[in-house]
């Protein structure tokens, strides 16, 4: 008779479930969200004064040129010049295989320094410039 109430009780209580390792992945990936969320490429770090557009580009992983208001030519961080523009590009694109070439402009610079860059990275190989719009 104490084995038939012994069962029945365990029957009642039924499975436990320990939540702890689920508790632990969740704290893990919050931890891991907020840590990469902090990070600024240096792209987006450049201090560049962007024109402001009807529509704004998603963000990518596509290959960035930024000319600040200084007239300065960056590539993917690191400051380039007009003459090393084409021969820094090309192995970006080459082993990217983007066609695309997102171009971040300063809208106080002259209309011609932009032109000769978008001269230059079409020389480099990419298909298409992106401009790109709006301050972030």
């Amino acid at each position: 008779m104490s084995r038939a109430r012994r069962t029945r009780a365990v029957a009642q209580t039924g499975p436990l479930l320990d939540l702890t390792p689920m508790v632990d992945v969740v704290f893990t990936l919050v931890i891991f969200f907020m840590v990469s969320t902090t990070f600024i490429s240096l792209e987006s770090g450049l201090p560049v004064d962007l024109p402001q557009g009807q529509t704004q580009a998603q963000t990518s992983d596509l290959p960035t040129v930024t000319i600040t208001g200084e007239g300065r030519i960056y590539l993917a961080g690191a400051e380039v010049t007009e003459a090393t523009l084409v021969a820094s590009l090309r192995p970006i694109l080459e082993t990217s295989g983007a066609a695309t070439v997102v171009m971040r402009a300063d809208q106080s610079i002259a209309y011609g320094l932009p032109v000769r860059v978008m001269d230059l990275i079409k020389q480099a190989g990419a298909q298409r410039v992106a401009i790109a719009t709006g301050g972030n």
